[in-house]
């Protein structure tokens, strides 16, 4: 009897041992598939900033929008991998530190995703505040152009109005003696 309690105990342990094995793998998974959606977005902030530094008189704003919403899109599943992680590392957190010398290699691993993670984040984050500037450059030279098109526009109708006091088509130097 105690030999078969011995073998279940075994198999137990053996089952816990790869279930623990499929969880890490789970976690390494959830992070390669974050860098993957975040190489999208890097890829989306240069065609962003391309839009900004290539356009000739009118960049392509519906273009960016586009770009938006597929980001949009792509944060939305960034959430969704983030809550999946934590999810999954807070049933296996205490067997990860429990057994920290068997575990070593896939605490490396998953520390080594973590800060490309990290890394690329920060990337974006430049990457995100280079494209405000650009746009907000942009912008800054539309209202200026609007602000000189207005005077242009208020000096010619100045204009107008001050040679409606004239008369029209008589003119000073012309003969009235018919």
């Amino acid at each position: 009897m105690e030999r078969s309690d011995e073998g279940q105990w075994y198999y137990m342990e053996k089952l816990m041992v790869e279930s623990m094995t499929d969880y890490f793998g789970l976690l390494e998974e959830s992070l390669v598939r974050k860098i993957k959606v975040l190489d999208k977005i890097e890829e989306f902030n240069l065609k962003q900033k391309d839009i900004f530094t290539t356009y000739s008189e009118r960049p392509n704003l519906e273009q960016f929008d586009s770009y938006i919403e597929e980001k949009d899109k792509l944060i939305n599943e960034l959430d969704m991998l983030d809550d999946g992680f934590e999810t999954l590392y807070a049933r296996v957190a205490d067997s990860l530190k429990a057994d920290k010398e068997r575990n070593a290699s896939i605490i490396r691993r998953l520390q080594d995703l973590i800060r490309e993670v990290t890394d690329k984040s920060s990337s974006i984050q430049s990457q995100e505040a280079e494209n405000k500037k650009l746009m907000e450059a942009y912008f800054k030279s539309v209202r200026s152009s609007i602000g000189k098109d207005r005077t242009s526009l208020n000096a010619a109708y100045s204009y107008m109005q001050s040679q409606r006091g004239f008369g029209g088509a008589e003119s000073v130097y012309m003969d009235s003696k018919k």
